[in-house]
């Protein structure tokens, strides 16, 4: 791998955003096409909850290598975190299809399953008890 790739993964993994972003920034002037620098570059937006830009950057990592499993899972995690389950768990499931023996993918599957299995009764509670309020 790369010298700047490696420098970036170092910094998001002890947590320096603004340097593992330069790291994959410089990693893509030099290959624009480098899915992975793509993908490690959404993962520093999405520290920085910054997931339009995130997923921007998923979605190029996506159209470069549409097998990147690490991409749909974290496509999956910020439509989590927005709430959007279906999603969530549309691209969990993507990310099972183009690698099946992945655990993380498999385990965030099964907690939004569980998720959207508790939320539509939370939803009748929630009226009900809005209901005899009024």
């Amino acid at each position: 791998m790369n010298e700047d790739y490696q420098k970036g993964i170092q910094y998001l993994e002890v947590g320096k955003m603004k340097e593992a972003e330069e790291a994959f920034l410089k990693c893509l002037s030099d290959n624009p096409r480098d899915a992975m620098s793509h993908n490690k570059l959404g993962l520093v937006y999405a520290r920085l909850e910054d997931y339009e830009r995130a997923q921007g950057h998923f979605l190029k990592a996506l159209e470069i290598d549409p097998k990147l499993a690490h991409a749909w899972n974290n496509l999956g995690n910020i439509a989590r975190k927005e709430g959007e389950l279906e999603r969530a768990s549309t691209y969990y499931k993507e990310a099972l299809a183009v690698d099946p023996g992945n655990l993380i993918p498999q385990r965030n599957l099964r907690a939004v399953e569980k998720q959207l299995k508790c939320k539509p009764s939370f939803i009748q509670l929630f009226r009900r008890n809005k209901s005899d309020k009024s």
